[in-house]
């Protein structure tokens, strides 16, 4: 079947029949046990090749197409703006009152027992489950009898189980949904009439929405709540890094961008390090590295009740805001998804804040979150990594077509930047422009991507 820009129905069926069979047999073949709406289902497929990931993206993007054509097109935007909404409120609301702990995992539960522990009048707890379960999420206890009361679904019984994908939720829809709803009116009011879009972080959506009260997204993570809930949503922050970490595999990628062992004994700055999670990772397998680990003082306690007491001769933890010159001389400083959240001007000033300390020869590592992507890439390996070296002698090829699911992962990503930090999910060339734009004698000796993983690895020397 040919790859249609517009499928018809047919060839839709057709394409979903072959991809749903080829997945269903490797899953089978590798003993991956298939999910289920059961509680007590698996939560995630774990032992996906890169192939099979990508094939099983193409089969959700033909799905999302046989969709929207059974709707119909008015229809189908119609459904979409009618429940958007409420499918994220109901959400919001389950994750902020704790619902997932109200229900037994294994057992069910009244909505009176809810409404008590959710502390909600029992009339809100069962208008929330309501729409809640059309989603999958929660179930009635006895099929066909809603006033039996309340069982776990499996995607309800996944966030119950983990308090990370909680933590995403929170970030995601609670942290940051809101200043997207204004987006419009932060476009109309500091954008229109204009060729480019603003750059400064006090004409944001995020902005507009909190009435100028924080300087940015993270001033607001840091310091909403009073009391003891002061500084909650950074905490929270910090759980859902560590879930976003696992997902992405992002220990993986640390351990494989640079080579550790070869280096000898180096010290190494990991710069906005949180609490010290990668650095114990890279000392307890490279006795060779020294590390410090700098983020802002609050995480500093974080890390002393963290760090392994057989590392802390070799990891230890400064202070040290990002913005301000750098005060320790390291051979490498490693910078992990920082820039990310940051428009170009910042960017650079973050890398040219490093300049004081930095000799000859000193490396800074970026690992940084890609997007999107160039319209061609350098040709590389053939096994799809489509990696490249810089200075090597390249030709440039026609980027094979990415699954508008992987597309869409980037694409909202980038809308979330707009709203909160008026920046943007940079391209690989993009991120080659900012490291150019801090200083010339920035000199880029290793540049890998992958369409497929969501990264970009680049190693800088320093020549000055």
């Amino acid at each position: 079947m040919s790859d249609s820009l517009q499928p018809t129905y047919d060839e839709l069926l057709a394409r979903v029949n072959e991809l749903s069979q080829s997945f269903k047999e490797f899953l089978t073949e590798k003993k991956i046990p298939l999910p289920t709406f059961e509680a007590d289902s698996v939560t995630r497929y774990d032992g996906l090749t890169a192939e099979m990931f990508v094939k099983r993206q193409h089969l959700l993007d033909s799905l999302a197409d046989l969709h929207y054509l059974v709707q119909g097109p008015s229809e189908s935007i119609f459904n979409y703006a009618h429940n958007c909404m409420p499918d994220v409120a109901a959400l919001d609301i389950l994750n902020q009152f704790k619902f997932w702990s109200a229900v037994p995992l294994a057992g069910t539960a009244t909505y009176a027992d809810i409404a008590k522990q959710v502390n909600l009048p029992e009339e809100a707890v069962r208008r929330v489950l309501d729409h809640a379960k059309t989603l999958r999420i929660f179930a009635d206890a006895e099929a066909g009898n809603p006033d039996a009361g309340v069982r776990h679904s499996s995607r309800s019984a996944a966030l119950a189980q983990s308090p990370g994908l909680q933590s995403l939720v929170s970030t995601i829809v609670s942290d940051a949904g809101p200043p997207m709803t204004v987006v419009p009116q932060a476009l109309a009011k500091f954008s229109r009439g204009k060729t480019s879009l603003p750059s400064g972080l006090d004409q944001t959506a995020f902005n507009l929405f909190h009435n100028g009260k924080y300087a940015n997204s993270w001033d607001y993570i840091e310091n909403d709540g009073e009391g003891e809930e002061k500084g909650w949503r950074s905490r929270n922050f910090t759980t859902f890094m560590t879930y976003l970490k696992d997902i992405f595999q992002l220990e993986a990628i640390v351990e494989g961008c640079y080579d550790w062992d070869a280096a000898g004994d180096i010290s190494v700055v990991d710069l906005g390090g949180s609490a010290g999670h990668d650095a114990f990772v890279l000392a307890k397998k490279h006795p060779n590295l020294t590390i410090t680990v700098q983020d802002l003082p609050k995480v500093q306690s974080v890390f002393e009740a963290s760090v392994p007491e057989e590392l802390k001769s070799r990891v230890s933890f400064i202070s040290h805001d990002f913005f301000k010159p750098q005060p320790v001389q390291a051979d490498l400083y490693l910078i992990k998804m920082i820039l990310h959240d940051w428009p170009d001007a910042e960017c650079i000033s973050i890398l040219q804040a490093l300049r004081p300390s930095l000799k000859p020869g000193a490396r800074i590592v970026l690992i940084e979150y890609v997007g999107k992507h160039d319209p061609v890439v350098e040709e590389g390996p053939q096994d799809g990594a489509w990696d490249s070296k810089e200075g090597s002698d390249v030709t440039k090829t026609k980027e094979p077509p990415l699954p508008r699911s992987i597309q869409q992962m980037g694409t909202s990503t980038d809308l979330r930047m707009l709203a909160l930090f008026s920046t943007k999910e940079r391209v690989p060339s993009a991120w080659k422009a900012v490291i150019s734009a801090a200083d010339e004698r920035f000199e880029i000796a290793k540049f890998e991507t992958n369409p497929f993983s969501f990264f970009v690895i680049i190693e800088v020397v320093w020549r000055g």
